[in-house]
């Protein structure tokens, strides 16, 4: 189970590293443009997603501690 938990944190890393490396993507173009005065970047989604994946991933393994 500790590899189960593993890679469900490492997928929520991805996840966190893909959000951002979108948002920086979508930085200032031409002539000054703001980053975010378009939402064609996706949002914070996969962000989001990322840390409530790792955090249930750290849940998951101090609560399965005691069980190996």
């Amino acid at each position: 189970m500790r590899h189960l938990f593993a890679l469900l944190a490492l997928i929520g890393l991805a996840g966190i590293a893909f959000g951002v490396l979108a948002i920086l993507g979508s930085g200032p173009g031409q002539a000054g443009q703001l980053p975010f005065s378009h939402e064609n970047y996706g949002g914070p989604g996969s962000i989001i997603a990322g840390v409530v994946m790792v955090a249930t991933s750290l849940y998951l393994r101090a609560a399965w501690q005691g069980r190996d």
